[in-house]
């Protein structure tokens, strides 16, 4: 895949060094490339569809998120907008509420958790209260398309395999940029493509020229998709609480309780902590078998006379004093002990705020912006939305675009010169002379470096290592030519 033979053994131990290298790096990103390329192409299609949800979005519900504004016309309150959304689906727990953010747009209501397929979201005219309609979250066509994505709609099991594919990712473009690195360096061939050089030439100028172009918002991509998985991205997250770098724990509300008679905070010294528990110590307890024979879970959002909340209103008042921007969502306490969240969009990274308030005094128990985050924390809350096309608007988008059309070719291309080449009936993996691990210092320098980072790859690796040590002598294969 290189227009460079190999180095060829000589004399020079350096010379042998390098050869071995070479040819251990062709061998793998061959491997790598087997196995990456058709979920690349899956991922890539998916991915380029995703990026245009705003625009789909709008034009799918636009009955539902725009509103007719009347002529001298005040909205309703808050309060009065989720009581009629609450009075249509009586029997569903509320777990969000989102003000309308502008004077033609609706307010939404979200039962369920807001991070569950089972939510459903229900939409109000702010200005007469009439409830306009609902989307359900497990038919939402980018919600499907979103779980397509992340997880082949299989749970787990799909979301392990597309983090080991987006893994075996960065070894492939790692390994691709060593051997397209030309020797001696020539911008053709490299940076252009050499349109008279021939057929297999242009083929293999087609598969390298666009990676390098690509390779830095490639690598983007999967740093910041990494971000969500299951094993690399706990782990990354792991990492980054370790040193000081992720979010304050205070932006989760699970951080935070509220009591009958004011804010607690977990974060209080030990002296505050007393005195707050005297309190909440000589507090009446909530009943919470009338709550269940009045047919409420004491886990959801609890109508409780004797202790009333703050009204909605008052949560937005607080908003708007601390200089939330809009939109914001209202995520509503869950039980008696729940707090009041306040959610600026999750699309503007650089305005991020994290409000939490005590449901029953309105005392502000945290308030966190995107200043308070860690570096890693700073990149990776830009980073996904930036992954998403929505950073920067129409141009974030086409530069998604035309990076996932780029990752399309690689793997097309990649294929046909693998299909071209090889011996009919063959495998055709590159030839190694020894195993990975026996080969060059470098290669597992750099092999634990990002095994370090990804570790479903490394685990994989020890199989296809023991694999390669056993099986791999056996395989067919080829050796490199230059085109």
């Amino acid at each position: 895949m290189n227009s460079t033979p190999a180095p060829s053994p000589s004399s020079s131990s350096a010379s042998v060094g390098a050869g071995i290298f070479y040819r251990a790096v062709w061998r793998w990103h061959f491997f790598a490339g087997l196995f990456v390329a058709p979920f690349a192409v899956f991922l890539a299609i998916t991915g380029a569809l995703y990026l245009w949800k705003p625009q789909f979005e709008e034009w799918k519900y636009r009955d539902l998120f725009n509103v007719a504004v009347p002529a001298n016309a005040a909205p309703l309150s808050a309060d009065a907008q989720f009581a009629a959304a609450r009075a249509a689906f009586p029997k569903l727990n509320p777990s969000q509420f989102i003000p309308a953010s502008s004077a033609g747009r609706s307010a939404e209501m979200q039962f369920g958790s807001p991070y569950s397929r089972e939510r459903i979201s229900v939409f109000i005219n702010p200005f007469t209260g009439a409830v306009l309609g609902r989307i359900d979250e497990a038919t939402r066509p980018m919600k499907v398309l979103h779980d397509l994505h992340g997880t082949l709609l299989t749970g787990t099991p799909g979301e392990i395999i597309i983090e080991l594919a987006a893994s075996w990712a960065f070894v492939l473009i790692v390994s691709g940029f060593f051997l397209w690195w030309p020797r001696p360096f020539t911008v053709r061939g490299f940076l252009l493509p050499r349109l008279g050089a021939g057929r297999r030439a242009l083929l293999r100028d087609l598969h390298a020229v666009p990676a390098v172009w690509l390779s830095v918002f490639t690598l983007f991509l999967l740093a910041t998709g990494i971000q969500w998985t299951k094993v690399g991205g706990q782990w990354s997250r792991t990492l980054a609480q370790a040193v000081g770098e992720w979010q304050p724990r205070e932006t989760s509300a699970s951080a935070h309780r509220s009591e009958l008679l004011g804010g607690w905070s977990p974060y209080l010294n030990s002296k505050a902590k007393a005195e707050q528990a005297a309190i909440v110590a000589s507090a009446p307890p909530v009943d919470e078998h009338a709550e269940h024979r009045r047919g409420k879970s004491s886990s959801g959002f609890i109508d409780d006379p004797a202790h009333p909340r703050i009204s909605l209103e008052r949560v937005m008042a607080i908003a708007a004093e601390r200089n939330v921007t809009d939109s914001y969502a209202i995520a509503l306490p869950q039980g008696p002990t729940g707090v009041y969240s306040i959610l600026s969009d999750r699309n503007r990274a650089f305005t991020r705020a994290y409000v939490h308030l005590d449901q029953y005094s309105g005392k502000v128990l945290a308030d966190i912006r995107y200043k308070d985050f860690g570096r890693t924390a700073k990149f990776y809350t830009f980073g996904i939305i930036a992954h998403e096309g929505q950073l920067f608007g129409l141009a974030n988008q086409l530069l998604g675009l035309v990076t996932c059309l780029g990752i399309i070719t690689l793997a097309v291309t990649g294929v046909m010169m693998w299909w071209s080449r090889r011996p009919k009936g063959q495998l055709a993996a590159p030839v190694a002379p020894t195993p990975l691990f026996q080969t060059s210092r470098g290669a597992v320098v750099i092999v634990v470096l990002l095994a370090a980072l990804l570790p479903l790859m490394a685990a994989s690796l020890i199989i296809l290592v023991l694999l390669d040590f056993t099986l791999g002598r056996h395989l067919l294969s080829f050796r490199p030519t230059s085109t």
